[in-house]
Order: structure tokens, then sequence, then C-alpha cells
């Protein structure tokens, strides 16, 4: 709960001496101030304070409610460390089961432990007031059942109101096959909720066409249910960054405030630590004077930075990922060399991707398969989808996109021609492992690269580094953060940004350098595109101009 404090944080105190020159009786202003601040703390559900912050919140419930009459709505609300985010699930959880009869709702958490700690404590101090009292101990006829110490939480993780409404308290540590069957009017999920829960949820709350609230602070940076709600997000309000400013000592900073999810039935709401006058903000601001960028971004404004151990943690969005237009105007005003990369991945489909070196940079400019986009389409086929999928592995899930098709050597070349459209490649460049792997066939010995080139496509073979996944070796891995390289406490610039980019076409490849930490090892989920980029900088694939190309005359014909 909100509390109170002296001085109060959000009820002002004005002197005798203001208020006798504005003609106000001192004693009974002072008497219904604290009669006001008392209330604030005795009926929270009833006359609680709320940030304003609060209210923007309802309003994108109200507004995804009014665009989707039926079915769930989700708001995933990450905040900073004391932005109130936890404070305003807990009261709407309580608001929704005391507003109408036979209501239900869970609260979840991590463990039994956390949730006692970080969600029991808050529900109980919004219940109202009559079914509170000292020792936490109340029943009341056939229905009503309130047992609750600060200590032990509810009994049995539950309770029930006068109006037959009750509450559970889930906990993720459990299996998650055992939250079938429920029927619910409202969740919330506190702190680092898996996929596969955030799954099962919806579908509990499906028939009654529930609202499911989401809270945390993403410390664990760019997580599978970040992913799932913030990819393909599009910023809709941005608010200004002080604590960001102070730190770099630059002009104004924005971060997001509020987004649409790629889910239309989604929207993404942060909440700052500033927006919360209880919240010690001055203690905050002492706390982020040292902090690295990523730690302030996190803990003041709940924006994501990075995933747990993510091999890339230079890469992001705003500095690396650009729209396919912007690639186009490059393309035409910068000479360069298109080159072509492919992981034949056994046991799945192959992934590829097309890299444009200039001058000064590589643009990662089309990925197969991909989604989301007119030219993910495959005439025949459709669109595959996602190459990985949030999961509770580091690395992710196989997506749909992985499912093999059983595709010919002849048709991976006619799905090639066709995307390229007679676009000139210099390169192409296959995962040595496999292209170089020998088969005895009835005549001879053959290699895939012997093979493709049999059917008219010509491949080199890749250098690798057999051992990156053990850590004995992580060259490549060094190479590609020095192309993601650049200075992010100063300005992005022509003089200061990174020389690798990727087309916001690519979404595949996008997700795999934002989380892929190598931690599943050879059977990672989201590896295949992170060996085609290993490719890239091992292959030491270059803009090679015409002039370079152009034979040159013998030393002494010169002198001719």
């Amino acid at each position: 709960m909100i509390e109170g404090s002296e001085p109060h944080p959000v009820i002002g105190l004005a002197s005798p001496e203001k208020l006798a020159a504005a003609g106000i009786d001192a004693a009974e202003y002072y008497r219904q101030r604290a009669e006001g601040i008392a209330m604030m703390a005795q009926e929270p559900l009833l006359y609680g304070y709320e940030p304003s912050i609060w209210a923007t919140a309802d309003q994108q419930i109200a507004q995804l409610r009014s665009e989707y009459p039926t079915g769930v709505i989700t708001l995933l609300i990450l905040g900073g460390n004391r932005a109130s985010k936890t404070v305003y699930a807990a009261k709407r959880v309580m608001q929704t089961l005391t507003g109408a009869a036979d209501r239900r709702g869970w609260c979840l958490q991590s463990t039994e432990a956390a949730s006692r700690a970080d969600q029991q404590g808050i529900i109980y101090d919004y219940l109202p007031a009559n079914l509170r009292s000292e020792t936490g101990r109340l029943r009341q006829g056939r229905t009503t059942k309130v047992v609750y110490s600060r200590a032990g939480g509810f009994t049995e993780n539950t309770f029930v109101l006068p109006n037959g409404s009750q509450g559970w308290f889930k906990f993720y540590g459990a299996n998650v096959k055992t939250l079938e069957g429920a029927e619910l009017d409202i969740a919330w999920a506190d702190e680092l909720i898996e996929p596969d829960w955030v799954e099962a949820i919806r579908f509990r709350l499906l028939n009654r066409n529930g609202l499911f609230l989401i809270t945390f602070t993403p410390i664990s940076g760019y997580t599978g249910t970040v992913k799932e709600f913030l990819d393909g997000q599009r910023v809709l309000e941005w608010g200004d960054a002080p604590l960001l400013v102070a730190r770099s000592g630059r002009g104004v900073e924005r971060v997001p405030r509020i987004a649409r999810s790629a889910k239309p039935t989604a929207r993404i709401i942060y909440f700052h630590t500033s927006d919360n006058p209880f919240g010690n903000y001055e203690a905050m601001k002492i706390e982020c004077l040292n902090s690295s960028r990523e730690r302030i971004l996190t803990r003041a404004y709940g924006v994501p930075t990075k995933a747990i151990s993510a091999a890339f943690p230079l890469f992001r969005d705003e500095a690396h990922v650009i729209s396919y237009s912007r690639f186009e105007a490059i393309r035409q005003e910068e000479e360069g060399s298109a080159f072509h990369f492919v992981d034949p991945c056994s046991g799945r489909n192959w992934f590829m991707i097309w890299v444009y070196c200039t001058r000064k940079a590589k643009f990662i400019y089309r990925e197969w398969p991909s989604y989301g986009h007119d030219g993910a389409y495959i005439p025949g086929i459709g669109n595959l989808g996602e190459w990985t999928v949030a999961s509770s592995a580091a690395d992710g899930a196989r997506g749909p996109a992985q499912g093999e098709m059983g595709w010919s050597l002849l048709r991976y070349k006619e799905e090639i021609e066709r995307i390229e459209n007679s676009e000139p490649i210099f390169e192409r460049w296959i995962d040595a492992r496999y292209g170089n792997s020998r088969t005895v066939t009835a005549e001879e010995s053959t290699t895939l690269i012997d093979e493709l080139r049999e059917v008219g496509i010509d491949f080199l073979a890749a250098p690798g580094e057999k051992q990156i996944f053990s850590g004995a070796s992580d060259g490549s891995l060094r190479l590609i953060n020095d192309l993601l390289y650049y200075d992010f406490d100063k300005e992005l610039s022509r003089t200061n940004e990174p020389r690798l980019f990727v087309c916001d076409t690519c979404p595949n490849t996008i997700y795999a350098l934002k989380t892929w930490t190598g931690r599943d090892g050879q059977h990672g989920a989201c590896k295949d595109p992170i060996d085609c980029v290993r490719m890239l900088v091992l292959s030491k694939s270059e803009y090679v101009s015409e002039e370079m190309l152009r034979p040159r005359l013998p030393w002494l014909k010169q002198f001719a």
C-alpha cells in the first residue's frame, strides 16, 4: 500500500500564517488534513492516493476493451523500482473482486515465499476495512473466509469475500498444467512470468472476458515474456528521462511511456520511479549518478536492455535496427557488395541472410525464412512464422519456421532465385561443417557444395570455430561485438555509430542478436541466425569495388 508520512508527499502542509492570511481556521484545517491522511491509510481501497500514471493505465485498459468487447485483454506494466506497479495491480484486483459477486482472481508470483513478501500483504491491506483486523483473522458466516498473518500470508493461499468472490495465490514453481479448469475475471502476474504460463493464464480468462495484468522490473532484460510483447511494439507516447541526461550530460533523452504491442489485444505501459511520490525518488537519483546506462533504464524507467548473459550486450533497436526503406536509400547512395550466407540446419529448414557491405558498414537486409512483412510470403507455402519462440530455455524454443519442408537442393535454388530477382551477389558462403561433409554415393564421394554446384549455384565453405559453445574460443563473437560497438554515452551520429545494421524486415535475426546466450549449445533454438552472422565476420566479407576487380598490368608495362 502507498502509505502516508510526514511531511506528507502529496498532501501539503500550510503554515498558520498563510492560513490566517487566507481567512482559514487553522484548527479546522489541521483536523481535516489529519483525518484525510488517516482515511487514506485506513481505507486505501476507497481513499488511497493514486498517481496520475494509474489513470493512464486505466485509460489503456478502457481503450483495449472498447476495441475488443469480448476476449482477454492484457496490460504489461514495466516499471522501475518503487514505481507503484505492484500496488496498482493489487488495488485493481481487489476492486474487481469487490465490484461484483462471485468473481474469481489469481495473483501469481515465482514462489510462495515471494508471494507472501511481495503480494499477499498488499492485497490484505486493500481489503475493505471491515474485513481486516489487528490479528488478521476474520470468519463470517458460510461464505466469508479471510485468515491472514504477516508471517504466514493467507491460509491455504486463498480468501473469500462476503459477496462470494474469491482470490487465489499461485506460484510459477508449480506445474503449469495444474492451471487447467479455472475460469477467471482477472489475473495478476508479478515478476518473471514465463511464456508458457502467460499462454495458460490467457485461456483461464477467456470465458469471462478477463483482464490480465503483468507487472515487473525487467532486471533480467529481454526475457522470453518481454520478447513476446515488445517485439514489433509501436511506441505511442514518449517520456523524458532526466536521469540519463544527468549521467551523460547531453540534451533531453526520451524513453517509451505507452506502446502498442504486436499482440493486438495487449498494451505496454512504463511506470517510472518518479511517478510514485512515495518511492523515494531522491534516493534513486543519487543511486543512478554512477550507474551504467542499462541500470538506469531498468531501475528507474522499467526499460529492458538485454537478455541474461546475452552474447551481444551492445545490440539495441534504436542503434542497430533500420527500416528497409532507409536501407534502400543507402543502397542507392553508396556502392556496395552483396553477400549470401547459408546455415543448412540439419533436421530443419535452412536459415539464410543477405548482407550488403559498403566501405563504412554492413547491412543485413534480408533473411529467410522471415515473418511479419509482405516479403516473408513464400508462394505455394505461405508465411512460415517465427524461427524462434519464447520459452523457459535460455535461447528459446523452435518456432514453426524450423519445421522441415523436405525441400530438394533444386527447390532451394529456385527459392533463392525468386527472392534475389537477379540482383548481383558477389559471393555465397555456406557452413563448412555441412558444406564440406562428404557423402559416399554409389559412384563417388561428394559434398553438399559439390551437389549445389551441380544444380547451378556456387558456394564457398565458411570457416568455423568448432569450440565456440565450450567457451574455448570467442573470436567470432568479439568480431561481431566490434561491428556493433558505438559509444552509447554519446549521441548517435556519423562519427558515432555501429558498423553493423539489421533491417526491420529481419525479425528472426534481430531476436537472435538480442537474446542468444549460447547456453543451450548446439541445440539452441536461435543459434542459426547467429551462425550466419558469424560466417559474415569469419569470411572477412567486405566491399569490393570495380577498381579492385580490374586486372592489373604487369609492373614493367606501366612504363612503356
